[in-house]
């Protein structure tokens, strides 16, 4: 049996020819830890330089640099008799079959495809030497000195290339191979669990529309019962303030002064109940579905100093100024005028509770935009205004800035939720400007094209 040749890495030189300085660095370090002496160039022409000052045993050069770039740098040393032994591996990210001719034609001894493993590089490279030194071996074996003419070394030499390059190819093909299986596992895996998660979330999808189904009908019950309570609460409430008032104006005989005070109190707690109720009333209505739109002409300018009248005597009872600012000449617009009532009512009676001292406003304005006509009832206070992480809230049922039991205003906080539901009925919407401090603006916009 023929003894094979022992490669010795440190009695062999490695070029690297790359141009990018964190690959050559990358590479010099792997190849440089496996036991060779490494030197590095940053293109063709600089290797050229390099190796007429000291042959490397190998050259690992990348194809794509400037100047000069691997198949030209391959070209110019398979030219020279001096050094077209120096076998060649170009390292490459170029898949196309041409590329794979180009480098046989120019010389290339050897192909590695990136991405490539470090083991598999450092194996490309022990091998290609290997190869040199059995070819050395072959020929000192078969005498050396025995001239076989500049033909057949050269044919040989296209054969060997050719091998080497066929072997490269195949392992390229083999190693693409394996991750592509890889890769079909890891699909494979993926469409198990897509799959799963899917059955998961039909599953769960029917879960949620069997408690959506179950969520509409309680919904539904409990606005039906909101209604029918405030109904029968509303009658004898309606009683009790009719009584009430009737006995305040004396018509069945005289009261003492404690009496009527009493009175009073029972009136005016009665009346807050009834405001109550109506607002949890109509609240279950929207919510219901059941509140029908009877859009008529509006005229807005004398819907709001009516409106502002009847308001009047609650601001004059706190020391408030309530101003009314509109244009002289009638604006009118076709609306819901009791949904508009109700939206201005809620929006000057909130302003008034929660304002102690200044003034009130309530303006009235509209413009056109394009194709459509914009009107704005604006609700502005000189109260203690909202922070603004507190604005959102405002809007929601129920939802008041002071929960507390020692707050200054009653109210169930349902004021502003109705109101913006029904500014969405009659196609408006309301906006708030407000500084901590210093007071806010209700705004009521309606936009109505042509």
């Amino acid at each position: 049996m023929e003894q094979q040749p022992t490669l010795h890495a440190q009695d062999h030189e490695v070029l690297i020819v790359e141009d990018s300085p964190t690959q050559a660095e990358r590479l010099r370090r792997l190849i440089a830890a496996a036991g060779y002496r490494v030197r590095l160039a940053h293109n063709g022409r600089h290797a050229l330089e390099q190796i007429a000052a000291a042959k490397p045993q190998l050259i690992v050069s990348d194809i794509i640099m400037p100047e000069m770039n691997g198949y030209e740098l391959c070209r110019a040393l398979k030219a020279d008799p001096a050094l077209a032994d120096i076998p060649v591996i170009l390292v490459t990210a170029l898949n196309d079959a041409k590329d794979i001719i180009r480098g046989i034609e120019s010389g290339a001894d050897n192909f590695i495809r990136k991405p490539y493993s470090e083991a598999y590089l450092l194996n490309r490279i022990s091998q290609v030497l290997l190869n040199g030194l059995l070819r050395k071996d072959t020929g000192a074996e078969a005498g050396i000195g025995v001239y076989l003419g500049e033909q057949k070394h050269f044919i040989n030499a296209s054969r060997q290339q050719m091998l080497d390059l066929l072997i490269s190819t195949y392992e390229q093909a083999v190693q693409v191979n394996v991750e592509l299986q890889a890769r079909e596992r890891q699909v494979i895996e993926l469409n198990m669990r897509l799959s799963q998660h899917a059955a998961e979330l039909e599953e769960h999808n029917r879960e949620m529309a069997l408690k959506n189904i179950e969520l509409a009908e309680a919904s539904r019950m409990k606005s039906a019962f909101i209604a029918n309570m405030s109904h029968e609460l509303r009658t004898p409430l309606n009683a009790i303030i009719g009584f009430t008032g009737t006995l305040l104006m004396k018509l069945p005989g005289p009261l003492v002064p404690d009496q009527e005070r009493q009175l009073t109190t029972i009136r005016a707690s009665a009346r807050h109940l009834l405001s109550l109720i109506n607002d949890i009333l109509d609240v279950a209505k929207i919510e219901a579905g059941k509140v029908t739109v009877a859009s008529a002409p509006v005229d807005c300018t004398a819907l709001l100093r009516e409106t502002a009248e009847s308001l009047r005597p609650l601001a004059t009872q706190k020391g408030l100024v309530l101003a009314v600012d509109a244009p002289a000449e009638a604006i009118h617009i076709v609306t819901d005028r009791r949904a508009l009532v109700q939206i201005i009512i809620n929006l000057v009676n909130n302003a008034i509770k929660f304002t102690d001292q200044g003034a009130v406003s309530v303006a009235l304005s509209q413009r056109s935009e394009g194709n459509a006509t914009v009107t704005e009832f604006a609700v502005t206070d000189s109260g203690a205004g909202i922070r603004a992480e507190d604005q959102a809230k405002l809007f929601q049922a129920f939802s008041q800035l002071d929960s507390t039991s020692t707050r200054h205003v009653e109210g169930a906080g349902l004021g502003l939720y109705l109101c913006q539901n029904l500014a969405n009925l009659i196609g408006g919407n309301l906006t708030l400007t407000s500084d901590f401090g210093h007071g806010s603006t209700f705004t009521l916009v309606l936009r109505q094209n042509g």
